[in-house]
């Protein structure tokens, strides 16, 4: 092989123990307890593509799922985010079910929903809730638990009164002075919001009411919720920035992220799992962001004295 005519060619394994990889993706499959009789593979759609099959096994969980330094609790938090930034409605179930099997709670996969939130869009974030409801009503069925009954509530009655069911679970007397203090602490936190960082070009002076929404909903409410950590909520906003191709965003929070106490390695992992779920293409964007945001970081730090 001429090398000089490929460039990746350096950087692949040319010799790879492919029966080692089919070996691991079926203990990753088999922890994510999704894949056996009655699971997602029983809709059979890899009957019609043995290749399609073999690169399930072997790309995606064999060697996406099987890189060494991201638990396999991230990768899903991942993997859900990626598939919700899609509207991918019936992934999004099955990877519940598969968060469920890997230690997620219920609870901490609503955060998960939540968090996403401000980055896909309030419509694919009520897809999300739509399919985890779901697939939290069949692990009921499995578990042999009955539908849970109905909660009677005084604010259902209001609601329905007031014409709006929603209002039952809305805070009618929110302490905004209280949301933007926390907002401000958590963008402290995140460290690319001050002078230098990405509100630099200036998009802010345009919309008061786009702030007050950034300040307010996205880090007021949203990056306060209290079950996540910091290095989960920025795994989080990548995998949607990627899927997404929202390469400027994405810049900003490798830098983030690397605040928060992921590394660089962990981060180039992290959008590689999304490369079987958005494709090689968007993953390639992803990565290129991320290398731009690694060189402008080594080159700050060559310029100190």
């Amino acid at each position: 092989m001429d090398e000089t005519k490929d460039r990746i060619a350096v950087h692949i394994d040319h010799a790879p123990d492919v029966e080692a990889r089919i070996k691991r993706a079926a203990e990753i499959r088999k922890a994510m307890g999704i894949y056996g009789r009655g699971g997602q593979s029983g809709r059979g759609q890899w009957r019609l593509a043995p290749v399609h099959a073999q690169a399930i096994f072997e790309y995606c969980f064999g060697i996406v799922w099987g890189q060494p330094l991201l638990t396999l609790k991230q990768r899903e938090v991942v993997v859900l985010s990626a598939l919700a930034a899609q509207a991918l409605d019936d992934e999004v179930e099955w990877h519940v079910r598969s968060a469920l099997n890997l230690g997620w709670t219920r609870e901490e996969l609503i955060e998960v929903f939540t968090q996403l939130s401000p980055y896909i869009g309030l419509p694919k974030t009520n897809h999300a809730f739509q399919a985890a409801r779901r697939a939290f009503e069949q692990a009921d069925r499995d578990n042999g638990a009955g539908p849970e009954r109905p909660r009677e509530d005084p604010k259902d009655a209001q609601a329905e009164a007031a014409g709006d069911r929603m209002l039952s679970q809305v805070d009618m007397h929110p302490d905004a002075k209280a949301r933007i203090q926390k907002a401000f602490e958590v963008r402290q936190k995140i460290g690319i919001y001050g002078t230098g960082g990405q509100a630099d070009d200036g998009f802010y002076t345009i919309s008061r009411a786009h702030n007050q929404a950034i300040l307010e909903y996205c880090f007021g409410m949203v990056w306060n919720t209290p079950l996540l950590d910091m290095k989960t909520r920025e795994l989080i906003v990548i995998a949607a920035s990627t899927a997404n191709q929202c390469e400027n965003e994405l810049e900003w929070h490798v830098r983030s992220a690397l605040n928060a106490g992921l590394t660089r390695g962990e981060i180039v992992e992290a959008i590689a799992q999304c490369s079987p779920y958005i494709g090689l293409s968007k993953t390639n964007q992803g990565l290129r962001a991320a290398k731009r945001a690694f060189g402008a970081l080594d080159a700050q730090a060559s310029r100190k004295p």
